[in-house]
């Protein structure tokens, strides 16, 4: 009876993590770049088509849930209600790895609390989950697989696994063991497994064949890194990991060596895809970002709670024996957690208004729009041109696909320039004799019919 009522009640975790998410909209919301395009794309399934030819790579869950929202809201309301899936996804994830936490540390309310924190703290974590991107999601199934497969329960852990393997290819490798190791004893479940597998696989590349004729162009375009991305680094696989090692908490990631028996496995595992993500980028040329490792050190961050509070019991048991060492090494612990979770809260809050000024963008976007006389008048001067990163975002208001905006100026075409951010100029560069015909607070556009 005492778990049930505990912190450790996924339902609870669930329902909380909704109602935050729900309260969070209340603010000012925009999507980043990679969530646009799975609107789009969601919204063209929909409608009976899809175009992949153009923009990130594809991810089969958010679209196919995109896909949903827009057959129930529309327009209007599919881009907050993504956004209310990723962000609940996200404050989810940090607490199912603080009730993960909290029951590998036999209960500890401390270990459960240091967990959801240390996740949120993450480096990256809270603007990814705040721009509706899917490592939050991913970390929630991950989290959830973990927890029931340490429990016993195998198929709802590949279920969890599976919905996993649905947003990123670096749990396939993973999945693949865990189901292979659990086939051994369940002959029942194999065709289910295998029939599981083909899926996933189909819906990854299935619908990439449909909207671009190429099976391999997701996987192209993750080859196609940003500028100082691991990738261009002398050694991408170090330089991933360098990159990783930043995420988490320093005095997480040294505790969780101090968790004892199966609470060292969520940081064992989460080692495991963050080598994944350095191989993949040194073998296979993927850009190996850090947010590509957030899954892996968040679950780290598990392991490193249990071993905080590990290292406290041991200490209080050797005050309790006049041997004061232990003691010291836990009170540098906890002030270095203090001091860290103080400075990354600072960074959180930075993420948290980068997070605004993508929904002033956004929104600065439609003012010029209409000012300009709308979508129709603006797609009559021809493909429309829009800055780096802001594809999506202009394709997504004009109701066009990605691949009708064009990145480069061309003749004839309404060239939306815009500040990427606060301060930042407007790019692209305006044609030349093109007259300007809206501007907004972050918008201009011009365009050289109908002016």
């Amino acid at each position: 009876m005492r778990r049930r009522l505990s912190i450790s009640s996924g339902a609870a975790v669930v329902v909380l993590a909704v109602a935050l998410a729900a309260l969070s909209l209340l603010a000012p919301h925009a999507p980043g770049y990679d969530p646009w395009a799975w609107l789009i794309w969601g919204r063209e399934l929909a409608q009976g088509g899809l175009d992949t030819r153009e923009g990130p790579a594809f991810k089969p869950l958010p679209v196919l849930v995109d896909a949903g929202l827009w057959r129930l809201a529309g327009d209007d309301a599919a881009p907050a209600l993504w956004l209310l899936v990723a962000r609940a996804g996200a404050l989810a994830g940090a607490g199912l790895a603080g009730r993960l936490a909290h029951r590998l540390a036999g209960g500890s309310l401390v270990a459960g609390v240091v967990a959801g924190a240390g996740v949120l703290l993450t480096a990256g974590y809270a603007w990814h989950g705040a721009i509706g991107s899917v490592e939050g999601v991913g970390l929630a199934f991950g989290v959830l697989a973990v927890g029931l497969a340490l429990d016993g329960r195998h198929r709802p852990a590949l279920a969890a696994g599976a919905a996993l393997a649905l947003l990123r290819p670096e749990s396939w490798l993973l999945l693949g063991a865990y189901g292979l190791w659990v086939a051994r004893g369940d002959r029942v479940l194999r065709p289910w497994l295998a029939g599981g597998a083909v899926a996933v696989l189909a819906l990854w590349f299935v619908p990439e064949w449909f909207g671009s004729e190429d099976l391999l162009r997701s996987g192209d375009r993750a080859r196609v890194p940003n500028a100082g991305a691991p990738a261009t680094a002398a050694v991408p696989a170090w330089a991933a990991l360098q990159a990783a090692a930043g995420l988490p908490l320093l005095p997480l990631l040294l505790a969780a060596f101090a968790a004892p028996g199966r609470a060292r496995v969520p940081a064992l595992l989460g080692a495991v895809w963050i080598a994944e993500v350095a191989v993949m980028a040194q073998l296979l040329g993927t850009s190996g970002e850090p947010r590509y490792s957030l899954p892996g050190a968040a679950l780290i961050a598990v392991s490193g709670a249990v071993g905080v509070v590990a290292l406290a019991r041991r200490a209080a048991g050797a005050w309790s024996s006049s041997r004061a060492p232990g003691l010291a090494v836990v009170a540098a612990l906890a002030v270095l957690l203090a001091s860290g979770g103080a400075l990354r809260a600072g960074g959180v809050a930075d993420e948290l208004r980068r997070a605004a000024d993508q929904a002033e963008l956004t929104e600065a976007l439609g003012v010029a729009i209409t000012a300009a006389g709308g979508a129709e008048r603006l797609l009559a001067c021809g493909p429309p041109v829009a800055g780096r990163y802001r594809g999506p975002l202009v394709a997504w208001a004009l109701d066009v696909p990605r691949s009708a905006v064009r990145s480069p100026a061309g003749p004839g075409g309404a060239t939306l320039r815009s500040r990427l951010r606060r301060g930042a100029p407007l790019e692209p560069a305006a044609p030349a004799r093109a007259p300007v015909v809206a501007r907004s607070a972050r918008w201009s556009i011009t365009a050289r019919c109908g002016s």
